[in-house]
């Protein structure tokens, strides 16, 4: 009886021992199986992520840094030269201007202008504005020169849609296209006018600017000047700048600390 119960004794514990045993195996198994599945699973995950698999998915996107575009019109074109002195033509003139204003705002970042026309083409208003909608423009300006019966009319003007109220940013991008343009060419302030234009179509703030006269002799030859035609650029970049990023007031400038 004895040998028998120490029979199942040794039994039980060769029994235990080998169940110890067979534990550990499998724990070390189940061990390195774990790390295996959780490298593989990473290599996948970042090969998807690599590809661009969580695009548009449960992961956020990468952040890009927001473009603002901006609509620039140059005025007639094609068939229609606009206002002309001799073999001077209003539509030549805007389409330099607008591609030298064009070449200054593409040296900023985040900031690309859209054209209404790169060439000498014939563009319906209502393409204009709708090719500036189609790009997103938050804003539009139409380039344009003047032409008066007589010889003597001069300075620079610019132009708001009637149907916009005082309280549209139209005419704050008005003021600040204005100022600078005088400011820059010395030019006479004829003043922001208010008339019945195209640009009623925009939704956004749109504006036409007269930059001189071609029935002024003097004005006129300015106006082909390449010179004076980069200042007039440099002069509505600066007015474009100023109206999408506004000078604080006095409220809004912090206070030197006493």
């Amino acid at each position: 009886m004895s040998l028998y119960w120490v029979g199942r004794a040794g039994t039980r514990r060769k029994t235990r021992r080998s169940e110890r045993g067979r534990n550990r195996v499998y724990t070390v198994v189940m061990k390195r199986l774990t790390v295996v599945l959780l490298a593989v699973g990473g290599v996948v995950v970042l090969s998807l992520a690599l590809s661009g698999a969580f695009r548009g998915g449960a992961c956020p996107p990468s952040s890009e840094p927001s473009v603002t575009v901006v609509a620039l019109d140059a005025g007639h074109g094609g068939i229609d030269p606009g206002a002309t002195a001799g073999d001077v033509y209003e539509k030549t003139i805007t389409e330099q201007v607008v591609t030298k204003l064009a070449a200054l705002i593409r040296e900023l970042p985040d900031v690309e202008p859209v054209l209404t026309r790169v060439a000498d083409e014939t563009i319906s208003n209502a393409d204009r504005v709708q090719r500036a909608e189609d790009a997103g423009a938050v804003l539009y300006l139409s380039v344009h020169t003047n032409a008066s019966t007589g010889s003597q009319a001069h300075g620079v003007e610019v132009w708001v849609d009637k149907t916009r109220s005082l309280e549209d940013p139209s005419f704050a991008l008005a003021d600040a296209v204005l100022s600078e343009l005088v400011a820059a060419t010395g030019a006479r302030d004829r003043g922001i006018r208010s008339g019945e234009l195209y640009m009623h179509r925009a939704s956004m703030p749109a504006v036409s600017v007269e930059i001189g006269f071609l029935s002024n002799p003097k004005e006129r030859a300015r106006l082909l000047d390449p010179a004076y035609q980069e200042l007039v650029a440099q002069a509505l970049f600066q007015g474009l700048a100023r109206f999408l990023v506004p000078e604080p007031t006095e409220e809004e400038t912090p206070s030197s600390a006493s």
